[in-house]
């Protein structure tokens, strides 16, 4: 089930760390860069502004990112941080627990939320509410058909919820597939590297 989480989120299906972490691996590819094609169905303006939250993260010049997964039988979640600060990346291996420094390249910018490509959001919609630590947002809420989590060929419904933040950026993704659920934050201010104070 963890593996579909990274599915959705657009990691790994492993759970160890690849031999080169990109960065759209932990970032939940999360979500949506590629929605264009599945903008004409119900929800045309929501999908189209989540569309463009996604491609103002892949052209923010820093930002730091926590995705945390959590899985029925583990007692914690797991957690995978990102920090971008131009064409560099910091990023943990959970398995590791340590910190990895490599090049973030311009298509790896752009390929930030692709993992979604193939389950493109339907029913998008926007709902009142706030970002939860209370900042303005507009909340979108979506659904995606995913693989099934039984390994089987079948297919299961996703929801999803993205907050966008006055200025077009996406801040957090809440997501759930089957008995997994995902959490993603977003910040954009003060990002210094991890270590190296």
């Amino acid at each position: 089930m963890a593996s579909d989480a990274r599915r959705m989120a657009g990691g790994t299906a492993s759970g160890r760390a690849p031999a080169r972490v990109g960065p759209a691996a932990g970032l939940a590819g999360l979500l949506l860069a590629a929605l264009l094609p599945g903008a004409a169905r119900a929800g045309e303006a929501e999908c189209a502004a989540i569309a463009a939250a996604m491609q103002a993260l892949g052209a923010a010049e820093q930002f730091h990112s926590l995705l945390t997964v959590q899985t029925p039988g583990r007692r914690r979640p797991v957690r995978e941080e990102r920090f971008v600060l131009g064409d560099v990346v910091y990023a943990n291996s959970p398995g590791a627990g340590r910190w990895v420094k490599l090049p973030m390249t311009a298509a790896e910018r752009q390929a930030l939320g692709a993992g979604l490509v193939a389950y493109p959001p339907q029913d998008c919609r926007e709902e009142a509410g706030t970002a939860p630590d209370g900042a303005a947002a507009r909340l979108y809420s979506f659904r995606q058909m995913l693989p099934g989590t039984t390994g089987k060929d079948t297919s299961s419904e996703a929801p999803g919820r993205l907050w966008v933040a006055a200025d077009g950026r996406p801040r957090r993704y809440e997501g759930q597939h089957g008995e997994v659920q995902v959490t993603l934050t977003i910040d954009y201010d003060g990002v210094t590297p991890p270590y190296g104070h």
